[in-house]
């Protein structure tokens, strides 16, 4: 993997379930003037997460795809 790209989860659309999460490399955001980057090292999905996913909160959180939680 280059310096520049970094792996992430996503989800490509509502409903998709855990069949629908996908490893992928995207590249490292560059922060703004009044931003930080941070390295994770691990991180996880949370019940939220998957309410998100399923569409529970798409009149309030809509999401665009594809989505990185």
């Amino acid at each position: 993997m280059a310096k520049n790209m970094m792996r992430a989860v996503q989800y490509s659309k509502y409903n998709g379930g855990a069949a629908d999460l996908k490893h992928v490399e995207v590249p490292v955001p560059s922060p703004k003037k009044d931003e930080v980057l941070i390295k994770v090292e691990a991180a996880s999905i949370n019940p939220i997460d998957w309410k998100i996913q399923e569409g529970v909160a798409r009149p309030f959180l809509p999401r665009k795809f594809p989505h990185i939680p």
